[in-house]
């Protein structure tokens, strides 16, 4: 049987489930309401969102779509300027959430984030898993401890949506431990991307973020703490989450050289480990600290 035949024939099948016939009825038969599904909540929101392109009210009708494609628990949508510093646009967490998580990444933690790298890259448009493009050490970094492990983190995608030269929207859909389910499905979100990607420029598209102090890269913390540009290289890709021998790569130094670089830094910064490293540069207030 052809292809398209087959799907007609599954169509129609379903379709029987509709009505209730009993053998022998004289009476026509009755049609009931079919059950709602996870689609239909997904076309309900995309419905919304549609309505409220360059309207008030749009994010919340995009995390409903998403949350409706891809079952996650928490979502932030956050626009990268390029150069700058990221800005919030949207999110569900609590306020608790957004004071021990959301407002130190902002403040500047974003800048061990390799979502924020990939945006400097300027990767093409898409849906990324974090595991598969994190350097290599990075669930031992003590940015991932602070900020993945300890808030029980299971599994993060990004949405990455370029809306101007200079303005990127990243979408993050976080899955915790606690879910029954390993990874986030990506499957439908993918095929409506094209779809999601439209309406997201149509609402986007002359987005506006007005800097409100310098930006800073990681070499420049590095260097206003007496570090050399070589010393504030290694720094940089340790915090980041790189091993020593893909810094050796990055780099084009040899993994040994690597090792005397991160000495040397130590002794500078007057540290012992790569998590003392973190705290000299990231240091969170007492109240937001995750146990």
């Amino acid at each position: 049987m052809p292809a398209g035949d087959s799907r007609a024939l599954a169509w129609l099948e379903d379709s029987s489930a509709l009505y209730s016939c009993a053998p022998g009825d004289t009476v026509a038969c009755e049609k009931r309401e079919p059950p709602l599904s996870p689609a239909d909540g997904a076309v309900t929101a995309l419905s919304a969102a549609i309505a409220n392109v360059g309207r008030r009210g749009f994010e919340a009708d995009l995390s409903k779509l998403l949350q409706a494609t891809t079952g996650y628990e928490s979502i932030a949508i956050i626009a990268f300027t390029v150069p700058g510093k990221p800005h919030r646009l949207y999110d569900n967490l609590s306020p608790v959430d957004q004071q021990r998580a959301l407002d130190p990444y902002l403040a500047g933690a974003y800048l061990l984030d390799p979502w924020y790298y990939m945006v400097l890259k300027e990767v093409p448009d898409g849906i990324y898993r974090l595991s598969d493009l994190a350097p290599d050490d990075f669930e031992q970094s003590e940015y991932y401890q602070r900020y993945y492990a300890r808030a029980g983190c299971h599994d993060e995608c990004g949405m990455f949506i370029r809306v101007s030269s200079s303005v990127c929207i990243v979408i993050s859909l976080v899955l915790y431990g606690t879910a029954c389910r390993a990874k986030i499905d990506l499957q439908v979100a993918r095929s409506l991307f094209p779809c999601i990607k439209a309406l997201c420029l149509r609402h986007w598209g002359e987005l506006s973020v007005e800097e409100t102090g310098p930006h800073e890269t990681l070499e420049d913390l590095c260097r206003r703490k007496g570090l050399s540009s070589r010393e504030g290289q290694v720094t940089a890709l340790v915090l980041r989450g790189y091993s020593n021998k893909l810094i050796a790569r990055e780099l084009d130094l040899s993994p040994e050289t690597v090792k005397v670089y991160r000495k040397r830094v130590n002794r500078k910064l007057g540290t012992s480990s790569s998590r003392q490293i973190f705290t000299s540069f990231f240091a969170l207030p007492a109240d937001t600290s995750l146990t």
